[in-house]
C-alpha cells in the first residue's frame, strides 16, 4: 500500500482544481494525431466575424462538431446560424490529443455504476456509450474518404491486469454488465495471465479481460466532418479559429441576441452559447470550477521493432492496476494505460500517466512532464513476452500532452446551465456537454447531439441517462466536490 498524500499537498491539489484553468495555451506540444493539419480547416476563419449569430458553439472538437451537425440538420434552411468559436487550430483540443480508441468503459465500471446511480441508470449508460461508439463508426464508414483518412475498425481489447484487486473488480464488473446489458451477453473473455502471454503476447501480473472495441484516427473523422458542414451550410456556419472567447456577458437590452462573445477580432452577438471546452470550461463559466476540472493526459507514437509485427487491424492493447504514490519524489502512477497500433505504418500509440502529482490537475497542455515522457518512452518493452528483445529499432516518435475534464461524481455535465455556474444573467440562454472523465469517444458525439436536441425542443429521455443531466441540485451534492473528485480520481493509490 502506497504512503498517503500529505494535507498539504492534498490543500494544494484542491487549490489546482478550483484555479481558473485560463485559455487554451498558444503553444501546445505537438499531437501525432495533428500532422498534417487538414489543408483547409486546419485556420479556417471568416474575413470578418459574423455581428450575430443565433447559436455560438465554443469549441471545435467531436462535442462541438456533434452540436453543430444536429443543429444543421435538424432546422430548416436558413432558419438559423452557427458560429463555431476555437482558440487554437481547429479540432486541436483533446479530440486531437486523444489514445484513438472507440471503447465503452461501462462493463469493468459497472458494479460502481449501480452501486452510486442504480441499475436502471447504469443499463442505459453503458447504451448511451454503445450508441455513441456505434455513431463514431458510422460516421467513419460514411464515405471511402472518411473511411479510409480515418483508418476506422473493429478490434479486440486485451485488458492486462497488474494487481488482483483490480481484476477481481472488474471481472464482478464485466459479470453484472453482461447480466444487465442482456444485447452484450457473451462477449466477455477471461484469460490467465499465462493464457495472456500464449495467446497475445502480453504480460499480466494477475490475469486478463477481452472484450469488442474499436480504434480510429479522431483528427482527421472530425475535421473532414467539419469540411463536409461547412461546405453543405456555407450561408449558415460560420468555423473561428484562432479566435478564443475571451469573455461573455449578458445584455438584456437585446430581447433576440442577448449574449456578448468578447474576442481580439471583435464581438459576436448570440441567441445562446453551447459550451464544449471540457477541461477548459471553468474559464467561462466560473461557478463550475472545481465541480469540473482539467486533468493533464500524456501520448505517444512509437515504432517498434519489426520482429513485434502488426497487429493493429486485430487488437487494441490495455493495462489496469499497479498505481502507486511515492511521497518522497512526489510521482504518482494512476495504473492505467491504453495502445493501439497503427494497421497502415505499425506505429504504436501509448498514453499513460505516471507524473508529479502537482503537475495532473492543470490546464497546460505545452509541455510534457519529465516522469510521463521516461515512462513512456520504456514502457513498451516491458508489456510483452516477445518481439522487443532488440530495442535497437525502437524509436519514440513522439510525445505529447492533453487536456481531459473530469467531474466529482464522474459522469459528464449535459445541459442548461444554471446562472449559479455562469454568474451572469439569462436564463436558458447557456448550454454545456463536458466532463467527459477521459471517455470522451463513447461519451462526446451523443452528448453533443442530445445538448442541440434539448435546445430545439425535442425529446433526448430515450437515449440520455437522467444522471448525465445537469442541475443546480446535482452541483450541489457532495459527490461534486473537488474534495470528492480528487479523493475518488486517487483511491487506491494513496
Amino acid at each position: 500500500m502506497a504512503a498517503p498524500i500529505s494535507a498539504n499537498l492534498m490543500e494544494e491539489l484542491y487549490a489546482q482544481a478550483l484555479a481558473d484553468p485560463q485559455l487554451p495555451r498558444a503553444n501546445p506540444t505537438t499531437a501525432f494525431w495533428q500532422l498534417p493539419p487538414h489543408p483547409s480547416m486546419s485556420e479556417t476563419q471568416s474575413a470578418q466575424l459574423p455581428k450575430t449569430t443565433d447559436y455560438a458553439i465554443i469549441g471545435s472538437g467531436v462535442t462541438g462538431c456533434s452540436m453543430a451537425k444536429t443543429l444543421l440538420d435538424s432546422t430548416p434552411s436558413a432558419a438559423s446560424t452557427v458560429t463555431v468559436f476555437e482558440a487554437r487550430k481547429l479540432t486541436s483540443g483533446a479530440t486531437g490529443r486523444n489514445g484513438g480508441l472507440l471503447t465503452n468503459f461501462v462493463p469493468g465500471h459497472f458494479k460502481h455504476l449501480v452501486d452510486e446511480f442504480g441499475q436502471e441508470q447504469a443499463v442505459k449508460i453503458a447504451r448511451f456509450a454503445n450508441r455513441t461508439l456505434e455513431r463514431m463508426h458510422s460516421l467513419a464508414n460514411s464515405s471511402d474518404e472518411f473511411r479510409e483518412a480515418s483508418v476506422v475498425r473493429r478490434t479486440l481489447d486485451v485488458i492486462a491486469f497488474d494487481d488482483d484487486q483490480s481484476f477481481n473488480d472488474e471481472k464482478e464488473g464485466f459479470k453484472l454488465y453482461e447480466q444487465y446489458v442482456t444485447e452484450e451477453a457473451g462477449k466477455t473473455q477471461i484469460l490467465t495471465a499465462e493464457e495472456l502471454a500464449e495467446k497475445y503476447n502480453f504480460k499480466a501480473k494477475s490475469g486478463a479481460i477481452l472484450f469488442p472495441n474499436g480504434a480510429f484516427w479522431p483528427y482527421r473523422l472530425i475535421t473532414r466532418i467539419w469540411a463536409q458542414l461547412k461546405e453543405q451550410y456555407t450561408s449558415r456556419l460560420s468555423i473561428e479559429t484562432n479566435t478564443p472567447v475571451t469573455e461573455i456577458t449578458y445584455d438584456p437590452s437585446n430581447t433576440t441576441h442577448p449574449y456578448v462573445l468578447t474576442t481580439a477580432r471583435g464581438a459576436v452577438r448570440a441567441a445562446k452559447i453551447l459550451h464544449a471546452t471540457n477541461g477548459y470550461s471553468g474559464h467561462l463559466l466560473p461557478g463550475l470550477r472545481g465541480k469540473i476540472y482539467p486533468l493533464r493526459g500524456t501520448m505517444s507514437t512509437q515504432k517498434p521493432p519489426s520482429a513485434f509485427g502488426n497487429h493493429g487491424r486485430e487488437i487494441t492493447w490495455s493495462r489496469v492496476g499497479g498505481g502507486d504514490f511515492d511521497p518522497e519524489t512526489k510521482v504518482i502512477e494512476l495504473g492505467l494505460y491504453y495502445s493501439n497500433q497503427n494497421p497502415n505504418s505499425g506505429d504504436v500509440f501509448i498514453g499513460g500517466e505516471k507524473a508529479k502529482i502537482n503537475e495532473i490537475f492543470v490546464s497546460d497542455d505545452s509541455v510534457v512532464g519529465a516522469p510521463c515522457e521516461e515512462n513512456l518512452a520504456t514502457k513498451l518493452p516491458k508489456c510483452y513476452t516477445k518481439g522487443w528483445e532488440d530495442t535497437s529499432e525502437h524509436e519514440v516518435r513522439k510525445i505529447w500532452s492533453g487536456i481531459m475534464g473530469f467531474t466529482g461524481d464522474r459522469l459528464p455535465l449535459i445541459g442548461k446551465l444554471p446562472i449559479s455556474a455562469t454568474n451572469r444573467g439569462g436564463d436558458g440562454g447557456e448550454w454545456i456537454a463536458a466532463g467527459f472523465n477521459g471517455y470522451g469517444m463513447p461519451l462526446c458525439w451523443s452528448s453533443g447531439e442530445a445538448v442541440a436536441k434539448m435546445i430545439l425542443g425535442q425529446g433526448v429521455g430515450d437515449f440520455l441517462p437522467e444522471s448525465f443531466v445537469l442541475t443546480e441540485e446535482r452541483l450541489q451534492k457532495e459527490s461534486m466536490s473537488f474534495a470528492t473528485a480528487i479523493n475518488g480520481l486517487l483511491t487506491g493509490y494513496v
